[in-house]
């Protein structure tokens, strides 16, 4: 999808920072009251794949297989994850995806339009969640932190620290499973860019199919990091299954309304309990 490159750009690609809603692998489904309240473990592995343009022939096409470790005790969940990042993109082009946002952004302020490999480690990210003692519906409330351990030099990442704060509410009626979620997000500044902080939101429901599985249908809002551009917004859908009690695989799909957000996105994920 097309925009002006005027000024240094960013784009939505992915948003980690409301994960709940979007990893479709995590939908919460009915549990056995006997393990609400034990301490388990669990491996995060996913491929993503999504493909875009920042402007007139200034395509690209990014791969992240992101590898992590959760945990959750009743109504806390916490979780590191680090993506391995492998773009094609114009040379300005910053493929940022392991912080709150996941936002490219212009890595120079040149005119300069040619495609560039990158490969390489992305940004660790931190995130942290607890289930509120709401009677009638499901509030969570959560934070996240990227820490800039991408390289900045090779155009992987902004080298600055971004911090989030999030919540979600749900309602589970009958097999059907509303929810709305909205984020804030605070984004370090690079050198020579400005940048704004974010707001971000999401509405979508959860099909309950038996005691392990799940569609989900959701409407994404992502404020944009630059004023030079406008908001990002899409359209997202997924599965979600039991293999086995341990083992939960994910598929799911984006398709970007709006010029700022990725024109398409794909993954796969699966979380594995130890």
């Amino acid at each position: 999808m097309r925009i002006f490159l005027t000024l240094p750009i960013f784009l939505a690609a992915a948003s980690p920072a409301l994960a709940q809603n979007k990893d479709l692998q995590n939908v919460r489904v009915p549990e056995d009251g006997s393990t609400r309240d034990e301490t388990r473990f669990h491996l995060l592995f996913g491929v993503d794949h999504m493909e875009g343009d920042v402007g007139e022939g200034l395509d690209y096409k990014t791969t992240f297989a992101t590898t992590g470790i959760a945990m959750t005790k009743g109504r806390f969940s916490a979780s590191a994850s680090i993506p391995y990042i492998s773009s094609t993109a114009p040379q300005e082009v910053i493929v940022n995806q392991g912080g709150l946002f996941g936002t490219p952004l212009l890595g120079s302020n040149g005119s300069q339009t040619s495609q560039v490999k990158r490969e390489g480690i992305g940004d660790l990210s931190l995130n942290a969640a607890y289930s509120l003692p709401v009677s009638g519906v499901d509030a969570r409330i959560g934070a996240s932190v990227k820490l800039p351990t991408a390289s900045r030099e090779k155009g992987l990442g902004t080298g600055k620290v971004d911090y989030g704060v999030n919540g979600q509410l749900s309602k589970k009626m009958g097999s059907i499973v509303p929810f709305v979620g909205a984020g804030y997000s605070i984004i370090g500044e690079p050198d020579n860019f400005e940048t704004r902080n974010t707001l971000s939101g999401t509405a979508g429901s959860h099909l309950l199919l038996g005691k392990s599985s799940a569609l989900t249908a959701s409407y994404s809002y992502e404020q944009s990091a630059s004023t030079s551009i406008g908001d990002s917004q899409s359209i997202n859908m997924g599965f979600g299954t039991n293999l086995s009690r341990s083992v939960r695989i994910g598929v799911d799909g984006a398709v970007g309304l709006s010029d700022a957000a990725p024109d398409t996105r794909v993954g796969l994920k699966l979380r594995v309990g130890i």
